[in-house]
């Protein structure tokens, strides 16, 4: 079980994009290498109560994972990792380069 209460939005609207940090994780289940690295992530996580962690699977909802692209001026990928604070992007990472200690920094 996940030490990380993840909120999973159907759509765009269901992110509140204006709070302090938000994370956004996209998560193929079909790929192996996305469990690795989510798995990982989550066994790094240290307790911050000001972030909100948004968990989207990638396959169930293509829409959404390509909109964040689309605003995010980022490539798609999975998994992938997106940090945003007020509005802004201000991390983005994919595979191996994602890691907990990215959001501490």
């Amino acid at each position: 079980m996940s030490k990380i209460k993840w909120i999973e939005p159907n759509d765009y609207n269901d992110i509140n994009y204006k709070d302090d940090f938000i994370v956004i994780f996209k998560h193929s289940y079909r790929c192996i290498i996305s469990r690795i690295v989510l798995k990982k992530f989550e066994f790094d996580y240290k307790n911050f109560s000001d972030i909100k962690f948004y968990l989207i699977d990638v396959v169930k909802n293509k829409k959404l994972s390509n909109e964040l692209a689309s605003n995010f001026n980022i490539n798609h990928e999975s998994p992938q990792l997106i940090v945003i604070k007020n509005g802004s992007l201000v991390h983005n990472s994919s595979h191996s380069a994602i890691s907990f200690k990215n959001i501490k920094n």
